[in-house]
């Protein structure tokens, strides 16, 4: 009988959240859980640890878990993903599902979900935390994009809005700063913004960043 326990690696830059999910995981679940303090740490510890399914935060510092999701997939097609976000509005779910991960859970849901999902994703099948799995019910499995954004285009959006410079931005997508001031005259384009507070304005109102 194989008594392996599921190997966890645990994605995000607040040490605080990591600590508590993990003893949570450990303690509760029985699971053997990794730590990573970036998508860039996740990616470069990956091919080490082989972790059963990878548990990352979509904002965080550096290339953030979008292009983390990517990366990992690009790496390794058969990585298991787990969305665990503060972020809870259909459009980061939206976006993460079709960068590969398997599941999306909010911080905000019950903290016992989280085993569930992890088995399930070991088993093979999507998961969703109960108050997101609500929204995409009351939904009809239909989401509406961003404005016609692409993924990398909503990636670069979102970063700019955050107050990220093309510089900066270019280094964490490994892109030229030239792509993306490409990519930024097309979001300006498509979402009829004239200037950076605008476009910050306008993702504070569709619910992409915080105030």
């Amino acid at each position: 009988m194989n008594d392996r326990r599921i190997k966890v690696l645990l994605v995000d830059d607040h040490p605080v959240v990591r600590t508590g999910f993990r003893y949570l995981l450990e303690n509760q679940n029985g699971f053997h859980v990794d730590e990573a303090g970036s998508a860039e740490d996740a990616y470069s510890k990956y091919s080490a640890l082989i972790p059963d399914v990878v548990i990352l935060d979509i904002s965080m510092p550096g290339m953030g878990g979008l292009e983390g999701i990517r990366r990992l997939r690009a790496r390794d097609e058969g990585v298991r993903i787990l969305v665990l976000s503060m972020y809870d509005d259909l459009t980061f779910v939206t976006r993460a599902m079709k960068m590969g991960a398997m599941g999306y859970l909010s911080k905000n849901g019950a903290p016992e979900e989280l085993g569930k999902a992890i088995l399930a994703v070991m088993a093979g099948k999507e998961y969703f935390s109960s108050d997101i799995a609500g929204q995409l019910d009351s939904a009809d499995g239909s989401v509406t994009e961003v404005h016609g954004l692409s993924t990398r285009e909503f990636q670069i959006f979102r970063l700019l809005a955050e107050g990220r410079s093309a510089q900066m931005i270019a280094a964490d997508l490994n892109l030229s700063p030239k792509t993306v001031n490409n990519h930024r005259a097309h979001i300006m384009e498509k979402l009829a913004l004239k200037n950076a507070a605008e476009l910050t304005r306008f993702a504070i109102r569709e619910g992409i960043i915080e105030a």
